[in-house]
């Protein structure tokens, strides 16, 4: 309760043009929201320029922002809009990477990153799998795809990401459980 109380008055500050406070929010926020950029646009550079438009906007909207509302999920909409705007501009998608999918009883299941010590075709076998599983990301309906990524690579809570794409909890768990079931059809061949 103490770090939120802080934040309000960071926010207070700044709304009163306290610059110095706007450069701390920028620190506190700077490494998730690049997260979620990147998740979204693919490339570092295109998630630098997001999540610039992001604190730009932040900056220039800050006045109209409800302290009753969490600043974080304000901050991660914008960012969310941000990058997808930048995606539509550039009419292109990129390669979004994943550390980690479901399993059929809804827990995470990690995927296995490749060692030396493994046999070359079992190398071969799960760079195929982490190059299908990006495409198959990359080709899911873009709420599913956005649903996936603040869920499973940002690690965001369903209440959290119904507030940032502004629609129901019910609707961010339908979105998140075809984005599964999407990703396991694709991928099914590997998860035997």
């Amino acid at each position: 309760m103490e770090d939120l109380n802080k934040e309000i008055v960071l926010i207070q500050r700044i709304k009163q043009g306290d610059r110095a406070s706007f450069d701390i929010l920028v620190s506190l926020y700077r490494q998730k929201g690049l997260e979620i950029a990147y998740n979204i646009v693919g490339n570092l550079e295109d998630a630098k320029d997001a999540l610039q438009e992001a604190f730009v906007k932040v900056y220039l909207n800050i006045k109209g922002f409800q302290e009753r509302a969490k600043f974080s999920t304000w901050f991660y909409r914008i960012v969310v809009n941000c990058s997808l705007d930048l995606l539509r501009k550039k009419r292109r998608m990129k390669s979004v990477l994943i550390d980690s999918i479901m399993d059929e009883d809804g827990q995470e299941k990690k995927l296995d990153i490749a060692d030396d010590h493994l046999e070359p075709l079992k190398i071969s076998i799960e760079k195929e799998l982490a190059h299908n599983l990006e495409e198959s990301i990359n080709k899911l309906p873009e709420k599913q795809r956005i649903c996936f990524i603040l869920k499973h690579q940002n690690g965001l809570s369903i209440e959290e990401i119904s507030h940032i794409l502004k629609c129901n909890p019910a609707t961010v768990k339908v979105h998140l459980f075809r984005a599964v079931n999407n990703l396991r059809k694709r991928i099914s061949k590997y998860l035997t």
